[in-house]
């Protein structure tokens, strides 16, 4: 296949993976009852500094790349930089349409079902990029950078990092609820489950359509 053909699909994809992002984090923001740790993080920026969801995640993400950059260079691929420069963007371009759907009036067992939805656009997101991509996501490449050089396991540093969120995030006004403990218990089993049964196959077709 040219070149350029295996570069359009992967940017395709790259463009669907940034689109699912965009909606998991704005269900999550619009359901009020809590989110992921990164989500509360950007929503607690987002309260305290007046800037839209979509800047904060924008600059957010830059300083992940520059770190990822300085510290472990050769996983940072191209899919890399285009979501840490779009992803924001994204967001506030989805924001619109998510809000006009009230999803604050609605009852908490739609809001939790909403956000076990959201979790699922994040799982998607995460083996999107880790199966059809060119790079790792900014955070990723910066714990296996501390796992390589100082030994510290990759699910330990995970948690680390999403405490240091999760903290940080709540002292700025993040909301922190539901929403937060079931994001914990679903994205990593949820991802887990979309890469055996779903994705995996595609893989298969999608690495022989290159061929």
């Amino acid at each position: 296949m040219p070149v350029y053909l295996k570069f359009g699909g992967r940017l395709l994809i790259l463009v669907v993976a940034m689109g699912f992002t965009a909606v998991g984090v704005n269900l999550f923001i619009e359901c009020n009852i809590g989110s992921d740790t990164l989500t509360v993080l950007l929503d607690g920026l987002h309260q305290s500094t007046g800037m839209s969801i979509g800047l904060t995640s924008f600059f957010v993400n830059l300083v992940f790349l520059a770190a990822g950059l300085l510290l472990n260079r050769k996983s940072i691929g191209f899919s890399s930089i285009i979501y840490s420069f779009f992803v924001g963007p994204f967001i506030n371009w989805i924001h619109p349409f998510i809000a006009n759907m009230e999803l604050s009036d609605s009852s908490l067992f739609i809001k939790i079902a909403i956000v076990i939805l959201a979790n699922f656009c994040y799982s998607i997101t995460y083996v999107l990029l880790m199966k059809f991509g060119n790079g790792m996501y900014a955070i990723d490449a910066i714990l296996r950078y501390t796992e390589s050089k100082f030994g510290l396991r990759y699910d330990i540093g995970r948690i680390g990092v999403d405490a240091i969120f999760l903290s940080t995030g709540f002292f700025f006004g993040g909301i922190v609820g539901i929403g937060t403990v079931i994001a914990f218990a679903l994205t990593g089993p949820g991802t887990l489950l979309l890469e055996k049964t779903l994705f995996f196959p595609l893989q298969k077709k999608y690495e022989n359509s290159l061929r």
